[in-house]
């Protein structure tokens, strides 16, 4: 893609947002360009790729995977709607994965302010919202077809996916009486 050329002004207040997101300028962009189209939808199923989750986290290099791993499928699956959490995280292959069913769709507004109000790269496929927060989305060709799902993961892979369920922060009217 080329660079981006906009109006006077803007393409300051576009450099400073991709500077402030630690992405590439047309990354920026484009993430931008995905928020508005998606921005009124709500959604119960997202899969989410994290390009190096270390970075995320206040000394993430010297948290052990299983820990840091647990600590995203937090960030997505506590103090909501109740969720089912699948995750992926092996330090070597430098990206986290986070599949989520919530029982009830949540905004595109709700599920992005989960994760430090980071807007990423987004894609909608078959009902399923897909999170791209990487640094540079033309690098690599990041889109539903070629995320890595943790079924299709082989048996020495899954020894560092881990899942569960988060309860609904919302008591139903029947459990109250």
């Amino acid at each position: 893609m080329e660079k981006i050329h906009l109006p006077g002004g803007y393409d300051t207040v576009l450099e400073e947002f991709a500077k402030r997101n630690n992405v590439e300028l047309n990354t920026a962009f484009l993430n931008l360009m995905d928020f508005i189209q998606l921005k009124d939808f709500s959604f119960s199923r997202v899969n989410i790729l994290i390009e190096d989750p270390d970075a995320y986290l206040e000394d993430g290099k010297n948290i052990e995977e299983e820990e840091l791993l647990l600590a995203f499928m937090e960030s997505f699956g506590e103090n909501t709607v109740g969720a089912t959490v699948r995750g992926y995280y092996k330090r070597e292959n430098h990206y986290l994965t986070l599949e989520l069913d919530y029982e009830d769709a949540l905004s595109c507004w709700e599920i992005l302010s989960m994760f430090q109000r980071k807007i990423p790269s987004m894609e909608l496929n078959e009902d399923v919202l897909y999170l791209f927060y990487v640094k540079d989305i033309e690098r690599e060709n990041y889109s539903p077809e070629n995320f890595p799902y943790i079924a299709a993961l082989d048996e020495e892979e899954e020894a560092y996916t881990k899942a569960g369920y988060f309860d609904s922060i919302y008591v139903e009217d029947e459990e109250e009486e």
